[in-house]
């Protein structure tokens, strides 16, 4: 089996238009806020700026004086998360490729790897960006193997995808789906084990999503996609891709139900937690319809 490499590389003009399009995203609102908050001179910059044809201007010097300042700090990152790579990224890659039952085609090009400043990790069409800000500001953060990891367990879910004889898979659905699936995957082993990684939640916006499956019982939305991927995948050793369809049947038929969550985080976020009524609506679980 071809095992792409990972390869690391860096483009300004790409991470200034990763700013731009954060700050103004329509899907992810709350982004902006996260950025603000890890840097609110640039807020202050942004916002004393009557002219707003200056804003990209803005936001490249901010970057670029950024980086200057931390030079040696991302030099150092970059040349550990090298050493990383080469160490670990073809084991884990293998396991991720056998949980899912996954084959990289001859043909198929390395992925790259952008560092960003960004205090979240984007990504695209075969290309990922690991955000740097932790390891500058306080020597923590998840490193970049656990980000290579996560991401490209995303393309390979949407390879499967394409491939499914259904209809096109609802955005906010597919969203809460890929962060829950990928949580499931990094906490089997020995996956988990190359990671360094016990009980990981996956991203904020599932942590609270709740599921009462048919027979009433309530559990979290990782739970209940991890219950079908042990029966289906492990104990009845069936593909992952018989998972997948499975376990689609079941949520596409309630797939508007996840968009009425998805509404919610869009508007509030983090600040969930700050709104003990909010977070209880956001809590009240989906209800799996009987089959």
């Amino acid at each position: 089996m071809k095992i792409p490499s990972i390869k690391i590389t860096y483009d300004l003009n790409k991470e200034v238009d990763l700013f731009l399009k954060f700050l103004h995203h329509h899907y992810y609102p709350q982004h902006k806020f996260i950025i603000f908050k890890s840097f609110p001179e640039l807020e202050i910059l942004l916002k004393t700026e009557k002219n707003k044809n200056k804003e990209k201007t803005i936001i490249k010097e901010f970057i670029k004086d950024f980086y200057k300042k931390n030079d040696k700090k991302i030099k150092k990152i970059i040349v550990q998360s090298k050493k990383i790579l080469k160490e670990k990224e073809k084991k884990a890659l293998i396991k991720l490729a056998k949980l899912m039952d996954y084959q990289w085609p001859k043909n198929h090009p390395d992925y790259t790897a952008m560092p960003t400043i960004l205090p979240f990790s984007p990504f695209g069409n075969n290309v990922f960006y690991f955000s740097i800000l932790e390891q500058i500001k306080r020597k923590g953060g998840r490193d970049i193997l656990f980000i290579a990891i996560h991401e490209i367990s995303h393309f390979i879910l949407f390879n499967f995808l394409k491939k499914l004889k259904r209809k096109k898979v609802p955005e906010d659905f597919k969203n809460y789906f890929k962060e829950t699936l990928t949580a499931v995957l990094l906490n089997q082993k020995p996956l988990n084990k190359i990671l360094k990684l016990k009980n990981y939640q996956g991203n904020p916006e599932i942590r609270d999503l709740q599921i009462k499956k048919s027979d009433g019982v309530i559990i979290s939305f990782t739970e209940f996609i991890n219950e079908y991927y042990q029966i289906i995948k492990i104990k009845n050793k069936k593909t992952f891709k018989t998972f997948l369809q499975e376990i689609l049947n079941i949520l596409l038929p309630i797939n508007k139900d996840f968009s009425k969550k998805r509404a919610v985080w869009n508007r509030y976020g983090n600040q969930l937690y700050k709104k003990p009524h909010i977070l209880l609506k956001y809590q009240k679980p989906i209800q799996i319809k009987k089959r």
